[in-house]
């Protein structure tokens, strides 16, 4: 008869394990509209025990909870369940991903935005790790996500700061802190796509046994990592760590360190909010009996409770119960406006752009100056100066070669490239120096005839021969060609004649 009963509780207890999960807190969490970039799963195990993996059936669990979906990851591994509901509060689960790789992610912050899901860090394989990874639904795997630098950390969600290697009667040290519980945290920034963590605590066990006493390595910094811009910056270094329970908040993280030690860090403006004293009672439900498995804070409550024996609480949450007392979540270090998501290499970008700026304006500027002393160089045109003595400030090759674009546009003849080289006299040189030489001269002549004229039309213009494109021909401007000017010009006696 006792075996007989013994088999009917056995299988009867199987049947209920194999049951859809009931619970009025995966319900609301299920239901919410309000982003929860990371749910705190301090001691969550065992959900929907037929559905997940029986290898990993005493792993930790984590809950992600994105704008389309609500996900159960499985701590160490890469597997992903989504949770949907077959009637209110009733819920089941089913596998999402196609992963095999296991045990290099325990501990891991798992957090997302929108509906993309990441996860950052962990240890395994006798190691901490710095690796972002990106759950991708299409290949059902993790991506790899590189980063320009990896910050090793783990992330274990259970009570931390409370182990250490000297006296409780000692003030606390990080150097001092010995737990297998790393003592990171982190905080996330959905609007601006940021992640936050605070102190690290490195794993590496291939070289010694770090977490032997007097072997665990910590330090106590502040960084940000730019998730578009897969880019850290590190912001100061921590002073206060050592908490029970924290809880993501659109302001910051809310940190119950102790009955009596409750406050919210806010990272973007590093600054410690106490709660009121008179306040405290309402979060001492955190410290009965085993502790909440879930924590979310949503629309104005933090949630708290255990979906497998389906108990939930709520704790109303105003940021105006807290108070800024002066004190500095972290010593800064740098002051970087992380809003505008701009780190030193896009300063370094701007900063030679605008030299590059300032350099062609000052080039412009030099060269304006230059045209304007040889332009002052000419003589001014004077109407006390006679036409002939207008006329002198023209050299002999000016004249020249003034006289025969006159004599070829009169017969309605352009005048070649070729003619220009011989009378400037470079014919048999190279290319560069016919190019420069026919240049300075053509514009001498049109600079001067300012002088004679007092017109700021030019003398001689230029176009694309009909034999060749690719090179040029010369005249005089129609207008000029029936002006007293040309007609005097041609029939002063002059040096050049």
């Amino acid at each position: 008869m006792r075996i007989g009963l013994c088999l009917i509780f056995y299988f009867l207890q199987f049947k209920l394990q194999s049951q859809p999960l009931r619970s009025d807190l995966l319900q609301r969490l299920y239901q919410t509209d309000q982003p929860i970039p990371s749910v705190n799963t301090p001691f969550l195990t065992g959900l929907f025990p037929e559905r997940t993996d029986k290898r990993y059936a005493y792993n930790k669990q984590y809950l992600v909870k994105t704008d389309r979906q609500l996900l159960l990851g499985v701590a160490g591994t890469g597997l992903l369940y989504e949770i949907y509901p077959i009637s209110t509060g009733v819920f089941d689960a089913k596998r999402i991903d196609s992963t095999l790789y296991a045990g290099n992610n325990f501990c891991a912050a798992n957090f997302s935005f929108d509906s993309v899901v990441y996860s950052y860090g962990g240890y395994g394989f006798w190691k901490t790790n710095g690796s972002l990874k990106q759950y991708n639904p299409y290949s059902r795997e993790w991506d790899i996500i590189p980063l320009f630098e990896e910050r090793s950390s783990t992330f274990c969600q259970g009570p931390s700061g409370i182990n250490w290697k000297k006296s409780f009667k000692s003030v606390p040290d990080l150097k001092d802190f010995n737990s297998t519980f790393a003592p990171s945290f982190f905080w996330i920034d959905s609007s601006a796509k940021l992640f936050y963590m605070a102190a690290q605590h490195v794993v590496n066990e291939d070289l010694a046994d770090t977490l032997q006493t007097n072997n665990s390595k910590f330090n106590n910094l502040v960084s940000v990592l730019d998730i578009d811009q897969r880019k850290w910056v590190t912001l100061g270094s921590l002073f206060r760590y050592g908490w029970h329970y924290n809880i993501q908040l659109p302001w910051g993280l809310l940190i119950i360190e102790s009955p009596e030690s409750i406050y919210v860090a806010d990272f973007k403006r590093n600054k410690l909010l106490f709660c009121k004293k008179e306040l405290w009672p309402r979060y001492r439900k955190f410290f009965k009996d085993n502790g909440p498995d879930l924590i979310y804070y949503a629309n104005g409550f933090i949630y708290l409770g255990s979906p497998t024996v389906n108990s939930f609480d709520s704790i109303p949450f105003q940021l105006s119960d807290f108070d800024f007392t002066g004190e500095p979540l972290y010593s800064e270090i740098n002051s970087v406006d992380l809003s505008s998501k701009w780190g030193s290499l896009d300063y370094l970008i701007i900063v030679v752009i605008l030299f590059l700026l300032a350099l062609i304006v000052a080039l412009w500027i030099k060269r304006r100056a230059r045209g304007g002393q040889k332009t002052s160089s000419i003589p001014q045109p004077s109407s006390a100066l006679s036409l002939r003595e207008r006329f002198e400030i023209l050299d002999e090759t000016e004249v020249s070669l003034i006289l025969l674009l006159v004599n070829h546009s009169l017969r309605g003849k352009k005048t070649t490239i070729e003619e220009v080289n011989k009378l400037a006299g470079v014919a048999q040189k190279s290319e560069p120096i016919r190019r420069r030489v026919r240049s300075e001269l053509i514009n001498s002549i049109n600079e001067k005839w300012i002088i004679v004229t007092g017109s700021r039309e030019r003398l001689v213009t230029s176009v694309k021969s009909s034999f060749d494109a690719r090179t040029r021909e010369y005249y005089i401007v129609e207008k000029w060609l029936a002006s007293d000017f040309i007609t005097q010009l041609s029939e002063n006696s002059l040096p050049a004649q």
